[in-house]
């Protein structure tokens, strides 16, 4: 047989191989957004809507996710975004809804989009919710999908979210310093602490850990950063952590370094208020993500 006979087997072959490969379950994506749907309708109702997270077994696969008012509660802890925009426009068939919303704390804007069929009741209602919770979705950081999704899990079964011993905070500090606060970079339960992530764009840079009546918190890196870097050693402990315990005398902080130098936290304890551990968390997510790029920058 010629190779010009051969050549369209080839080709044959190959496009049969390409047609076996399996189908994405469109199913999966078709049930959540259904399930979306219901939880608009419920608030819309004013009722309490208590499934954050959704958990669908289709075609022999296990698929779970944030929900509708999974995403808006993860949105609500992170906190300042202002929806810009709504605009809306209409099909034959459909109600088609664009929501931009800025993010104050990282200066970016994002845009969701969504759709819904016109013969739904409350096909508008539909339409932008659901547009906005896509645009929320997007200023969630990926590793916070993650560690949400075991948390809500874990709150549904009402028991604290599982930790991971390779994940554990850096060496703590001395023992006369030993705090309450927690020292962590992952989103924990308890009552008795607030954290505030902190986040370029979707990139997580940090934690910031307070406890309930702010008087101890931790500042802790995504990963550690040199102690003697620029960022941290001329502009966050001179200009920032300095200058509140020189302004409030009750004020104490300490670095936790170790061995190498490389910063594992910032631990503060004496009573602060909101408006202040804000200014901490952002000069903190400054000084680290600048610190962060010019350790990672090749020598």
């Amino acid at each position: 047989m010629s190779e010009a006979t051969k050549q369209p087997k080839a080709n044959t072959d190959a496009s049969a191989t390409q047609i076996e490969k399996p189908q994405l379950p469109v199913q999966v994506f078709q049930e959540m957004e259904r399930r979306d749907e219901d939880q608009i309708l419920t608030e819309m109702r004013g009722e309490l809507i208590e499934d954050l997270v959704y958990s669908i077994d289709i075609q022999g696969r296990r698929v779970t996710n944030l929900s509708y008012a999974g995403v808006k509660e993860a949105i609500r802890r992170r906190g300042n975004l202002e929806i810009l925009e709504v605009r809306t426009s209409e099909t034959s068939e459909e109600i088609r809804a664009l929501v931009r919303v800025r993010d104050h704390e990282n200066r970016i804007d994002v845009v969701g989009a969504s759709s819904s069929d016109k013969k739904q009741p409350f096909a508008y209602t539909l339409a932008v919710n659901k547009a906005e919770r896509n645009a929320f979705s997007k200023l969630i950081p990926v590793k916070w999908y993650a560690v949400l999704i075991d948390e809500y899990l874990a709150r549904r079964k009402g028991k604290p979210a599982p930790t991971k011993p390779e994940e554990a905070a850096p060496s703590g500090p001395p023992e006369e310093w030993q705090l309450k606060v927690p020292i962590t970079k992952d989103p924990i339960i308890r009552e008795d602490v607030k954290q505030r992530p902190l986040i370029d764009g979707t990139r997580a840079i940090g934690m910031v850990n307070v406890l309930a009546d702010g008087s101890e918190v931790s500042i802790v890196p995504e990963r550690t950063v040199p102690a003697d870097s620029a960022p941290v050693h001329g502009f966050l402990v001179p200009r920032v952590l300095d200058a509140i315990r020189a302004k409030y005398p009750h004020v104490e902080y300490r670095l936790d370094v170790d061995g190498q130098g490389m910063l594992g936290a910032i631990l503060i304890r004496g009573k602060l208020e909101d408006t202040q551990i804000k200014e901490l968390a952002n000069a903190a997510r400054w000084a680290f993500m600048r610190a962060m790029e010019e350790n990672a920058q090749p020598t």
